[in-house]
């Protein structure tokens, strides 16, 4: 089969499709991945062909309208901005999935950008699926954000949210269906890919969102985090040896507590009073992030990327932004996680792991030395603990989507 991956976002959107990507190569698949442009070269360390597909995802995070317009609290400004961040270079990409889906059997994306990969790929007459990286479709088990409404209040916030959504997407949507020879689309993707039949594959673990699978079925299948296996995450680092010696410091004596922001544009002030506040609790601490700390004995400060999954199980807990891919390596290495969220899916991990009792969260903006209490809770490393025990091998879950995906591009 020939699949064509073309995912927008940071690498945490990547490295997903990089994991079952790899797989399906080495079962004798023809693979492509398409990426933007700041994270090309990265991806094609793993060995597979990579191409750009939009600009700079950095430099969008970096820029105002991600920074300030889109955390406006006029709903206006930030309905705008969002219509925005999906239109982020969206000629090139839309040309750029033409050109794969000229040739491969099937197209996959990851949570952005998939109605315009739906239209493209049914132009062309051939499969497309989704992957989801956080629960997207309107449901009744989950509140939308960090705070529990009843089940009725949560559906009827996620449908607004979806119709409102789409409604940011509509005329882009609409001008490429036109441009490609097809009818206007009506409604929400969600409603139309269920009644099509089309996988969405949700890569998270239904460990953290019980009742989820029941209120979705088999069409929208919860196959576990998605992650690289060793050798494609060592290529990947390209012979970087940080996350050797991060390793060795944090065996070396009492375990220590990871903080790191991933690709989220914080400040010195913010993580530099995260860290002070655990050094103050007698605590070691490994700093990640390319901010200047304070020097000190009892802490570590990572400058270079480092790989998570043998990293953290030398740790006690981790204080990080709330990436699925964070928060999925802190719960498969059993420790607590405290989430300091700036935006998007961020607050639905602290909730999910609040509700697990295997870690909690706050806004960034609104954080406190106070907020990490649980990272010295026994009973919440207990609860963490119980949580690693019961998620999907990440082995597992790149099979289960592998075989969904070539499912797909058989029909």
């Amino acid at each position: 089969m020939r699949i064509a991956f073309t995912v927008h976002g940071s690498r945490g959107d990547v490295q997903p499709a990089v994991a079952i990507g790899t797989e399906l190569a080495r079962r004798g698949h023809e693979v492509r991945l398409a990426v933007p442009e700041d994270l090309v070269e990265l991806t094609a360390a793993s060995g597979l062909p990579t191409r750009m597909l939009a600009p700079s995802t950095a430099e969008l995070l970096a820029g105002p309208l991600v920074k300030e317009r889109l955390k406006s609290k006029n709903p206006r400004v930030r309905l705008k901005a969002l219509g925005e961040v999906a239109d982020h270079g969206r000629a090139t990409s839309e040309q750029v999935m033409a050109e794969l889906a000229d040739v491969s059997d099937l197209l996959v994306t990851g949570p952005l950008a998939q109605d315009r990969a739906d239209a493209i790929a049914q132009s062309r007459g051939i499969g497309f699926v989704p992957l989801h990286y956080c629960p997207l479709r309107p449901n009744a088990s989950l509140a939308v954000r960090y705070r529990e409404y009843p089940r009725p209040v949560s559906r009827a916030m996620w449908r607004l949210a979806d119709q409102t959504y789409w409604l940011t997407l509509r005329g882009a949507d609409r001008r490429l269906r036109t441009e490609l020879g097809l009818p206007p689309a009506k409604g929400p993707l969600g409603n139309r890919l269920r009644r099509r039949g089309v996988p969405e594959i949700q890569a998270y673990d239904a460990a953290l969102f019980p009742g989820l699978a029941n209120d979705w079925g088999p069409q929208r299948p919860l196959v576990g985090f998605l992650l690289p296996d060793k050798e494609t995450r060592a290529a990947l680092a390209n012979g970087d040896d940080a996350t050797s010696r991060a390793v060795e410091w944090a065996s070396g004596g009492e375990a220590p507590v990871y903080v790191g922001f991933g690709s989220m544009k914080i400040t010195a002030e913010q993580i530099g009073g995260i860290v002070s506040s655990l050094l103050d609790r007698g605590l070691r601490v490994i700093g990640h992030t390319d901010h200047e700390l304070p020097q000190h004995d009892r802490l570590l400060h990572l400058q270079q990327p480092v790989d998570h999954e043998p990293l953290l199980p030398e740790c006690r807990g981790a204080v990080h932004h709330g990436g699925a891919g964070t928060t999925a390596a802190a719960a498969r290495a059993g420790i607590p996680s405290v989430i300091a969220w700036l935006s998007a899916d961020q607050p639905m991990w602290a909730a999910a792991l609040r509700r697990k009792g295997a870690g909690s969260g706050n806004k960034l903006a609104r954080f406190e030395p106070s907020d990490l209490d649980p990272l010295t809770d026994p009973a919440v490393a207990a609860a963490a603990a119980r949580l690693g025990r019961d998620l999907t091998p990440p082995a597992d879950a790149v099979d289960r989507a592998c075989e969904i995906l070539l499912d797909a591009a058989a029909r």
